[in-house]
């Protein structure tokens, strides 16, 4: 039960983080330091956008990544893939998310690290 409230809880911060936070910029990204609960957005190309948040469990620091993907940008529907990942880290551990694309263009990448008070979210993409 409690688990379930201090995930309500995270839940909540996150919405608000979210609904204060501009979206980050492809360009040149550097990597941010992100504490327990608070969300950060990463525009991973023109198309695609990450959230990242971790919260403490019993069994580590379990890590949250929601990648939504517009499938055609330049329709007028709203066709979106979504996809959550969700991992726990220990510290010095790296997680990779990529997007696939058509052939010929860059995959965006996302790199989550694990540091030792927190998270680094990274667009590796970016710095290509």
């Amino acid at each position: 039960m409690t688990k379930s409230v201090k995930m309500a809880g995270s839940a909540v911060m996150l919405m608000a983080t979210l609904a204060t936070a501009p979206p980050a910029s492809a360009a040149a990204e550097p990597a941010r330091s992100v504490r327990e609960g608070e969300g950060v957005i990463t525009r991973l190309s023109a198309n695609v956008s990450a959230v990242t948040y971790w919260v403490t469990e019993p069994e580590g620091w379990r890590v949250v990544t929601t990648v939504d993907t517009a499938a055609n940008a330049h329709s007028d529907g709203d066709a979106h893939a979504i996809v959550r990942f969700s991992s726990s880290l220990l510290p010095g551990q790296t997680q990779l998310i990529s997007v696939p694309v058509t052939v010929g263009e860059v995959a965006p990448v996302l790199r989550i690290r694990r540091l030792a008070d927190g998270i680094e979210v990274t667009n590796v993409s970016a710095s290509d």
